[in-house]
């Protein structure tokens, strides 16, 4: 199993300030990680998966507690941007999971919405459809060939990905969102006793599982937060376009090559 494990969606964390380095409760954000990722280890260990590999996908990648995490697992560390953003990742993998994510961009009422950064991206559209982390990272893993089995995160995630995903995605709820920095959340160690029972569950539903992918030829349009931000961009003008002043459009018909160039 490959595990990519973003903070916002876990369990406990509701704050700016539990999220990025050097703010005021990021030590306790790291920690609540930690534990959760820890709590995903065992449960995967007892259900009896072979290998498992993490990938700590929140802002540069250096997170978690190295010296407290679990035995049983390897870990991705650092950032990666486009076919690099899964170090390890391959055809052998049985499935993934997408531990303690976010509802995409413009959520209402979710607790930190966002795609990708909330400084740069204001939206981000694949053809017709808006599409948050949680449907670009599952095209990651589709283009390998690996299905998404379970994501976890606030209730607001959690709808996202059986929208995105399909019914058949198991979701686990570790909170309840009533807006971008509030919520309703359960103990913490009452979702980590959840996993076990969860984990069992989604491994026995992959095979109604596949991996996502969409048709191409494909179109992706990021909406950016300022105009500056698209004047330092390199747009093609054949394959690529400036749609307005914060506004680009990726074209391609191989979808690895576009999320690599876009993202």
């Amino acid at each position: 199993m490959y595990v990519s494990a973003d903070m916002e969606g876990i369990a406990g964390i509701v704050s700016r300030d539990q999220l990025i380095p050097g703010e005021r409760l990021y030590d306790e954000g790291r920690d609540l990680l930690t534990d959760e990722v820890n709590a995903m280890v065992d449960a995967l260990v007892s259900a009896g998966v072979d290998e498992i590999v993490v990938k700590d996908a929140h802002y540069a990648g250096l997170n978690l507690r190295l010296n407290r995490l679990h035995k049983a697992a390897r870990y991705c560390l650092g950032p990666g941007r486009g076919a690099d953003r899964f170090a390890g990742l391959d055809e052998t993998f049985d499935g993934a999971i997408l531990l303690g994510y976010h509802a995409r961009a413009g959520t209402p009422r979710a607790i930190r919405d966002h795609t990708m950064t909330s400084l740069n991206w204001q939206s981000v559209s694949l053809g017709e459809q808006e599409v948050g982390e949680i449907g670009l990272d599952a095209l990651m893993f589709g283009l390998t060939g690996v299905p998404v089995i379970l994501v976890t995160g606030d209730d607001k995630a959690c709808a996202e990905a059986r929208e995105q995903l399909g019914e058949a995605v198991s979701t686990l709820e570790t909170k309840r969102a009533h807006g971008r920095h509030a919520g309703v959340i359960k103990a913490p160690k009452a979702v980590y006793d959840e996993y076990p029972t969860v984990v069992k569950e989604a491994i026995a539903a992959r095979s109604r599982l596949r991996p996502y992918t969409i048709p191409g030829p494909y179109t992706l349009t990021i909406r950016y937060t300022s105009t500056d931000l698209v004047d330092a961009l390199y747009i093609d003008s054949e394959r690529d376009s400036r749609v307005d002043g914060r506004t680009v459009r990726y074209t391609d018909v191989n979808l690895s090559r576009l999320l690599a160039r876009a993202l």
